[in-house]
């Protein structure tokens, strides 16, 4: 039996101390390690446009170093930052995905490792075909009343589309302190059966909801929205690129898929 079937033939139980992917099976298929001083076009997608309080802008996305660092910044009174898609380059469907992250959130942003589909929604009722928004991890600083969360991890579905047919399923693990400014390794196992989330090689949600079974891109984002489910943005913003105080980096994004029987 492969490890995916194995994880959800018991349910939500797990042995504590359970290893994350790859699991017994799977091969390495997809991977950047952010090593070219430049971001390697042939794989990623910087969107150049306006998403809700923000600018999305390639500029805000830089490498070095043997990181990606998406940065949050305020120039002449206008928010940027930066949303990286693997559209049109790769969409895999099944597989254990997982990336090494550093999170540094500011109140009114927030940043994730995501999938998504280019169909979700359509059609209505069948996520299988239609696809699923699938947050790997998504983290904020604050939530809309502005307490502070910075050490939630939260992993959440939402399918169906966005307006009166949406529908969303979804967890979050506490970390015993902030997850702002440390590493770790978020990770995703997508299989038939479901779903299974980690953090630094731990199972911390399993569901069997809104499998979808389509081609999704990968997503590594940070977005803006004032007074939203990350409160409000802070007053005179975020501070100037050159600064550099708010981002996500990224050490690495690996996908790894089970190898024909």
């Amino acid at each position: 039996m492969h490890r995916a079937k194995a994880l959800f033939a018991v349910g939500l139980l797990w042995t504590a101390g359970a290893m994350a992917a790859p699991p017994s099976g799977y091969r390495l298929v997809w991977q950047d390690d952010f090593q070219s001083p430049a971001l390697d076009a042939g794989k990623w997608l910087a969107y150049d446009k306006v998403r809700d309080n923000a600018t999305l802008t390639p500029a805000a996305v830089t490498t070095g170093g043997g990181n990606l660092r998406i940065g949050t910044y305020t120039e002449n009174g206008r928010h940027y930052t930066g949303f990286l898609t693997t559209t049109g380059r790769y969409l895999p469907r099944f597989g254990y995905f997982e990336a090494r992250i550093r999170f540094q959130d500011a109140p009114g942003g927030h940043c994730a490792f995501w999938l998504q589909s280019p169909t979700v929604g359509k059609p209505l009722g069948d996520p299988a075909a239609a696809g699923v928004e699938i947050d790997i991890v998504e983290h904020r600083a604050t939530d809309q009343q502005g307490r502070d969360i910075g050490h939630l991890a939260s992993f959440n579905l939402h399918w169906d589309g966005y307006g009166s047919d949406h529908k969303h399923a979804g967890s979050h693990w506490t970390a015993p302190e902030s997850l702002d400014g440390s590493w770790h390794v978020y990770g995703l196992l997508w299989t038939a059966e479901g779903y299974v989330f980690y953090v630094d090689g731990e199972p911390r949600w399993q569901t069997s909801a809104a499998v979808s079974a389509t081609g999704q891109d990968i997503r590594l984002t940070c977005e803006i929205k004032d007074r939203g489910w990350a409160g409000e943005i802070p007053a005179g913003g975020y501070g100037s690129q050159r600064e550099g105080r708010y981002h996500m980096d990224v050490n690495w994004v690996r996908v790894w898929q089970a190898r024909p029987d």
